[in-house]
């Protein structure tokens, strides 16, 4: 006969009832999360007069047009753009002699305190 321990028999059968047990506040806990987020998350519109709303727009309207109208239509030079210019090959030799410049002369001090 196949003899079986009386504490795996009983925590085998107590398995379900855990289960059960746990289910309910996991429920519970859920339907708490989505009213939460339900009142946060979700924000309701403010409330404007209805009155006011076209004749704020109607006034917005106004207000912009002169702008529109006396918009300059400028071709900008951006140096970016791909293309080498003499502003960006004067920049290249100006700064790549710049830190040339102090890192030989960093060099010179260093060696001559003999800290390198």
């Amino acid at each position: 006969a196949q003899r079986t321990c009386p504490a795996t028999s009983r925590v085998r059968s107590l398995g379900p009832a855990m289960a059960r047990s746990a289910l309910l506040p996991a429920i519970l806990l859920a339907a708490l999360c989505v009213l939460a987020l339900r009142s946060v998350a979700f924000v309701p519109a403010p409330s404007v007069p209805r009155s006011v709303a076209p004749a704020t727009a109607a006034a917005l309207a106004a207000a912009a047009l002169p702008f529109a109208a006396s918009a300059a239509d400028e071709l900008l030079e951006y140096n970016m753009a791909g293309e080498f210019t003499s502003f960006m090959t004067g920049g290249y030799f100006v700064v790549t002699l710049g830190y040339t410049a102090i890192s030989f002369v960093s060099y010179l001090l260093l060696t001559k305190l003999k800290i390198i």
